[in-house]
């Protein structure tokens, strides 16, 4: 995983046990103003990480804080909430707001006119319940909840427009996955906390057989054991769709004094944490993993990436 916006360390692109390279940007880095579009940074990362015959994940955010300015002056209906990590208050587009999911569309085109016919381009991230991220993050406290509420949210809004999402982005990339990061909300809002989720995963293997990845964005030494644990939340949606499955860590085990890949629990070796959050991922069916780049360069931990290699390595 390169860190958004910067260039790919060559280290990176010779290292022998990394099959391919998360790029990432952001929708309003791209599309500053309407129709556009600055390709540069992604331009020159992709040609150097083709040039090294790696496989590329397209990963460029879109919705929730990363949409630009002028999609907001558009009129589309806002919803605000503290972001509980930063306390800052952030206003997103509603998910089912018909002028979001139209620009949006329209970007999602423009990227696959761009890129599709880019054979090292395998992968492309898409998104449709997503926050500070492209991951799936549905504000859901009590008072997110009311608000939602008020705004007219619904069960089935969601899901309608997270198949609008997927049939825009298997549409502009036909030639590549689509993938999409899984995660829960709230049972206030929605029949179950995984309702939603399952829907519209159900929806995308169904619809796109073969061409669609569920993620999870927090892959760690204290994700739930599925050889051990008969109740695994919403890691379930993963391990019950496999082989169709993929995650990313969490974050990464170097210098991290929080251990926050051992569950905060102290103390914890970089080495021995990794190895088990990458065991536990194999556990799961993986078709890959997204490690971050600090942990890739680490030389300590050079045994456990040459030991993930091998273990999703395909049999």
């Amino acid at each position: 995983m390169t860190p958004g916006g910067k260039s790919v360390p060559p280290a990176i692109l010779t290292h022998p046990f990394v099959t391919g390279i998360s790029i990432r940007s952001t929708w309003q880095e791209v599309e500053q103003s309407e129709g556009v579009y600055n390709w540069s940074y992604l331009d020159t990362q992709i040609a150097r990480v083709a040039s090294t015959g790696k496989k590329i994940l397209l990963r460029v955010s879109s919705g929730g804080k990363n949409t630009p300015q002028w999609v907001f002056n558009a009129g589309v209906q806002v919803f605000t909430f503290v972001d509980p990590k930063s306390q800052a208050t952030i206003a997103i587009p509603v998910y089912w707001d018909p002028i979001f999911l139209q620009k949006k569309k329209n970007f999602i085109a423009a990227m696959g006119r761009h890129f599709r016919s880019n054979p090292n381009i395998v992968l492309v991230s898409t998104s449709c319940a997503n926050t500070t991220s492209d991951d799936w993050q549905v504000p859901h406290t009590d008072s997110d909840v009311q608000n939602w509420l008020k705004l007219g949210y619904t069960s089935n809004k969601l899901i309608e427009a997270c198949k609008k999402i997927i049939d825009a982005s298997t549409t502009a990339f036909p030639n590549q996955f689509a993938l999409m990061a899984v995660g829960h909300s709230s049972d206030k809002l929605d029949p179950t906390k995984e309702y939603v989720v399952k829907q519209v995963v159900s929806y995308a293997l169904t619809s796109y057989l073969g061409r669609f990845i569920a993620q999870k964005n927090s892959l760690s030494a204290d994700t739930p054991n599925p050889s051990m644990l008969p109740a695994l939340g919403v890691w379930q949606i993963i391990y019950d769709n496999q082989p169709n499955v993929a995650g990313q860590m969490l974050w990464y085990v170097t210098n991290d004094p929080s251990c926050r890949m051992n569950g905060e629990v102290k103390p914890c070796d970089p080495a021995t944490v990794l190895r088990e959050a990458v065991r536990i991922g194999v556990l799961y069916g993986m078709q890959y993993q997204e490690i971050y780049q600090p942990d890739i360069l680490n030389p300590d931990l050079a045994d456990v990436i040459r030991d993930a290699a091998t273990f999703l390595a395909p049999q």
